[in-house]
């Protein structure tokens, strides 16, 4: 009985030496740092898992976090022509002002987060911190949500410089990579935009951000090679995030808010991908001179659009029946300030005169009102005299928001008149015109 008990003692033992040996024991949990708690959710990881670091943070560099600063390297394309943006930069460390604008869509008005997070504030205020002498470094925000480059290259003279005190952003950050895919242009609005920042009298830096979304898709295959035509820096949020995505070091509830913005996480990523931009120029060689003024990739027929609304003053609209004035329409993160308040609407029971102007250009847009609302009908769209479209203001899916038509593009300027009236079944219906813009 003795002998038996020994044995099994002796064989107990040997069972815990091969087990503690094994492969397949299970190994002692590490220790990890304790996080502050953020007011978003940050998913778990494993114990065989990196941590992910806190963007909101100083990205001070670490071993165990190498594939991050990899993720925010692999953002940078290219630096382009570096002579505008160092002379930016120079400018700022010199204690001058400098404001960094930036244009685009729903992700540059900062949904996903709150304002004060967006990735165009934590830009500005990077830079501020990096190169800014006090309060020097201002920042100009023109992102409206659900807008292409169409509809920039109107707001481009009222958002950019107007609503600015008259100050033009002497660094353009442009993100339309996301929302240009209903641009009826194919990419002309987008390079218009980009040559009218360009060839401004003050010669501002201009840097294309291109965001990226939930389903890992962009347009940055079309908007590169214009950036490469004018040799101006890029940035790809989609080639910094989505290997990440592929290999689980980054979630995608972690990096979106949604299937279109990212929240904060997001968001300050983005900021971080433009600061190395802002980084490496001023590590590299600086280009000898400025790029000189090129032939147009696409067309140069949206170069210098200006806008026309009920109040404006450079073209004579006679209203016809469209002498409403919509007060349900959308408002700006930044500023709540109303997206075009100066409209023109059609009411129920207001008749069915034109809406007519006329005026020389070359390029004619119309940035109307989508509405969910079935009480909204369809206008009939003439130019000279003939029929060009038909547009309906109403959509299940709308919400108040600017859509823009292409009216006319040529390449000649010549007078032209304009009417829009209320198509055939639509004379008792609404309608509302937000704006116009044409190209000279």
């Amino acid at each position: 009985m003795k002998k038996s008990v020994i044995s099994l003692i002796l064989a107990l033992v040997m069972v815990f030496s091969l087990t503690a040996c094994g492969g397949k024991a299970t190994p002692a949990p590490t220790e990890k740092a304790t996080e502050a708690p953020t007011s978003e959710t940050t998913p778990s990881v494993t114990p065989e898992e990196t941590p992910t670091p806190d963007p909101t943070s100083t990205p001070t560099p670490v071993p165990d976090n190498a594939w991050y600063d990899e993720m925010i390297g692999r953002s940078l394309i290219t630096t382009g022509n570096n002579y505008r943006l160092r002379k930016v930069i120079e400018k700022a460390k010199a204690g001058e002002d400098v404001y960094i604008g930036f244009i685009g869509g729903s992700i540059t008005e900062g949904e996903g987060t709150s304002y004060q997070k967006c990735y165009a504030v934590q830009t500005a205020e990077k830079f501020a911190e990096l190169y800014g002498t006090g309060d020097n470094v201002h920042m100009i925000n023109a992102g409206v949500s659900g807008t292409p480059s169409t509809l920039g290259v109107i707001r481009y003279e009222r958002d950019l410089i107007e609503k600015n005190d008259g100050h033009k952003p002497d660094l353009l950050i442009i993100e339309f990579a996301v929302n240009d895919g209903d641009d009826p242009t194919n990419g002309q609005t987008y390079e218009g935009l980009i040559r009218r920042a360009l060839y401004s009298d003050n010669e501002p830096a201009v840097v294309l951000l291109f965001s990226v979304f939930k389903s890992k898709w962009n347009l940055q295959d079309r908007c590169k090679p214009i950036g490469a035509h004018y040799e101006l820096p890029m940035v790809s949020i989609k080639d910094a995030v989505v290997p990440c995505l592929n290999n689980g070091k980054i979630t995608s509830s972690q990096f979106f808010n949604d299937e279109y913005h990212p929240k904060l996480y997001g968001h300050t990523i983005m900021a971080r991908c433009l600061e190395n931009l802002f980084v490496k120029v001023m590590e590299e060689e600086p280009s000898a001179a400025d790029t000189p003024k090129k032939d147009p990739y696409k067309s140069s027929s949206f170069d210098n659009v200006h806008m026309i609304t009920s109040k404006s003053t450079n073209v004579k609209v006679s209203a016809g029946s469209f002498t409403g004035t919509d007060k349900s329409i959308g408002t700006t993160r930044y500023d709540n300030a109303k997206t075009f308040p100066d409209n023109w609407k059609h009411e129920a029971k207001s008749g069915n005169k034109a809406l007519s102007f006329t005026v020389k250009a070359k390029t004619i847009l119309l940035t109307y009102k989508k509405s969910s609302s079935k009480s909204f009908g369809s206008v009939d769209v003439y130019v000279d005299g003939k029929k060009v479209t038909t547009i309906n203001g109403y959509d299940a899916g709308g919400w108040n928001n600017p859509y823009t038509a292409v009216i006319l593009n040529t390449d000649t300027v010549a007078s032209h008149k304009v009417e829009v009236k209320m198509a055939a079944g639509s004379e008792e219906s609404e309608f509302t015109i937000m704006a116009f813009g044409y190209g000279d």
